[in-house]
């Protein structure tokens, strides 16, 4: 079996230095550098220094340079950020995982664009078993009419996540309003605050929980007047998303232009 060379982008952020970490340990795959911000403060200073593992590679400033050495990137960063990378990455043709949250719709058409000249997985969850449960969320909600069943999501994460609600929480809010045919844009219902209406048939709504180091819990609810069904999901720690980047890594460093998700490699699409 052919070892891949991946590179990281954001190498020294926190599923950065994990996914460092695995590339190093896991022998199906070979790590080849990883790169920050050019503002970053740490430039230029040897990885093992950072973060423990036993690697010659510094922190770059060069990601033209890991991408031509690279069969595949795996990015968790910024939105803004990965908007350079999978530019950067459809120029050199290098395949790229996307893992960063809070995109927006401007980004995803780029992503959506450049996938047309490389291979891309990009996905709000990298877990397998988050994947398994968007599918479920789909089937509950085509089978539980609105008129019956109200849908509530909650999520929970750590106190240093930034974008609010999670991408995973958004992901699920749009396979349940997919199992009921209606558009997701016109049904959620991200914030409550100061609201002095009633809820309205149909919706879905969001609650948000930030605080320790939780690696991510979400609750989606379907709630009828006499009973209630929660599908769960409760992330352990950060090594499923881990695990389930350099799989997707694996999975697209022989695959055509196109993009893909991890649902393609359960078979699930």
């Amino acid at each position: 079996m052919k070892v891949i060379n991946i590179g990281i982008a954001g190498c020294l952020g926190r599923m950065g230095q994990e996914l460092v970490k695995e590339t190093i340990r896991n022998n199906r795959v070979n790590f080849t550098g990883g790169f920050e911000d050019s503002k970053h403060k740490n430039l230029n200073d040897k990885i093992s220094d950072l973060i423990s593992v036993n690697s010659d590679h510094t922190v770059s400033d060069n990601p033209k340079k890991i991408f031509s050495d690279s069969d595949v990137i795996i990015d968790f960063t910024t939105p803004q950020s990965t908007l350079s990378n999978v530019l950067l990455a459809s120029e050199l043709k290098t395949p790229i995982v996307i893992g960063t949250t809070g995109l927006d719709e401007k980004i995803m058409d780029t992503i959506r664009k450049c996938s047309k000249n490389v291979p891309i997985l990009q996905s709000s969850n990298m877990s397998i078993g988050i994947n398994l449960v968007f599918n479920l969320v789909k089937l509950a909600a085509s089978k539980l009419r609105d008129v019956e069943y109200d849908i509530e999501i909650a999520e929970t994460h750590h106190k240093h996540k930034v974008d609010s609600p999670s991408g995973t929480a958004i992901s699920l809010g749009e396979y349940a309003a997919l199992g009921r045919g209606k558009n997701f844009n016109e049904v959620k219902n991200l914030d409550r605050i100061n609201s002095s209406t009633k809820r309205q048939e149909g919706s879905i709504g969001f609650a948000v929980t930030r605080g320790g180091e939780i690696a991510g819990e979400h609750t989606v609810s379907f709630i009828g007047i006499n009973d209630r069904i929660d599908l769960v999901h409760k992330a352990q720690n950060r090594s499923i998303f881990v695990k389930g980047a350099i799989e997707s890594a694996i999975f697209i460093s022989n695959k055509n232009q196109g993009l893909y998700s991890i649902e393609n490699i359960i078979n699930l699409k």
